[in-house]
């Protein structure tokens, strides 16, 4: 239960040995305490309402970021009371925990497009505990695989690798769908390491299970987002990645990754992934940029602006502040992205973006 507004982030064993105990260790039985007449039922009917919850707040991270945080972590704690307080058999406990584990998830993933590293670490760390308890392997994988990513954004690289073949350990026996995630995600802590090599195996193992995936594995429905469209974007994000630790190599790497990106970049503006299509949409620019392809760089830059009247993200505004520096570093030989630099600047200070506020 999480109820302080600041926590600082951890890193080595305090963030990895939790993450390899989590599927290493054999799980508890939950069981209900003592019955008393007031104690609610947690009955079928019930436990559908919780999964329209789960279902109803991904949805919300998928489309709109961060800005339901508060939202769902309020969903926690009333199915967490559930849990304490509530009357059940230990196969409705299990699907407690694993709703519970699925809505810290998404909470942790809302606080960390926050900025608020530290209370989503607390976020993963929880989700953790409870998929354990949910006896639910893939999704100890997800959220495994999670940390993986954001201990990369706190440039904590060893930590995500010792993270990434956690995350690959628990998945090994999951739908394709997931291991064909989670093989994405961990491609990320090989290209934040500046390891191609591995990065090309990870790539080759998503591909893999992306066969298994298009024969129509089903997928937990928290996984429902995984695609084809999806999984290429997170390759091509890799991509980007190494293109700045691999500068002999750049324009090859950029380049490959135009094509991965474009998909999600051109995401309809009337699907559920608008986060997503925004962060690719940045990244897309970016790679445009760096290639010298000005002219696409501003265009792709404008659509990407268009979503941003719907997508709450202080962490794609910092990126879109990455990107007006490289923007600006080209605007003197092309008119458009003269007036995109001033556009970027004039509304995403990024002075404030950096305190973790959202401009829209």
């Amino acid at each position: 239960m999480l109820s302080r507004r600041t926590f600082l982030t951890v890193s080595g064993a305090a963030l990895t040995a939790p993450g390899w105990a989590s599927f290493t260790t054999s799980a508890p039985v939950l069981a209900a305490a003592a019955h008393t007449d007031d104690r609610v039922t947690v009955d079928e009917p019930l436990l559908n309402v919780i999964d329209g919850v789960v279902a109803n707040a991904q949805q919300l991270d998928e489309q709109h970021g961060a800005a339901g945080a508060e939202f769902v972590a309020d969903q926690f704690h009333s199915v967490a009371r559930l849990l304490r307080v509530g009357s059940y058999t230990p196969a409705t406990g299990q699907r407690l925990a694993a709703a519970l584990a699925q809505l810290a998830q998404t909470t942790g993933f809302m606080d960390y497009d926050a900025l608020r590293d530290g209370r989503a670490q607390r976020w993963y760390l929880t989700g953790l505990h409870a998929a354990h308890a949910a006896h639910d392997r893939p999704l100890t994988a997800s959220i495994l695989a999670l940390m993986s990513n954001q201990a990369i954004t706190l440039g904590q690289i060893t930590d995500a690798l010792q993270l990434a073949p956690a995350s690959q350990e628990a998945a090994a026996h999951a739908p394709a769908p997931v291991r064909a995630l989670i093989a994405a995600r961990a491609s990320l802590a090989h290209a934040a390491a500046g390891d191609l090599t591995s990065f090309r195996h990870a790539r080759d193992a998503t591909l893999t299970h992306l066969d298994h995936l298009t024969a129509g594995e089903p997928a937990p429905r928290w996984a429902a987002y995984v695609s084809p469209t999806e999984l290429d974007a997170i390759t091509g994000r890799g991509l980007v990645t190494l293109a700045t630790h691999l500068p002999h190599q750049q324009h090859t790497l950029l380049t490959e990754a135009e094509p991965l990106l474009r998909n999600r970049a051109d995401t309809d503006a009337t699907s559920v992934s608008q986060r997503s299509a925004l962060r690719h949409g940045v990244l897309l620019a970016l790679a445009h940029t760096r290639t010298g392809n000005l002219d696409q760089a501003a265009a792709t830059t404008r659509a990407a602006l268009n979503r941003l009247d719907t997508v709450a993200s202080p962490r794609i505004l910092q990126l879109l502040h990455q990107l007006r520096g490289h923007l600006a570093d080209h605007a003197h030989r092309n008119a458009h992205l003269r007036g995109l630099v001033t556009d970027l600047e004039t509304p995403f200070p990024p002075a404030r973006a950096a305190r973790g506020r959202t401009y829209r």
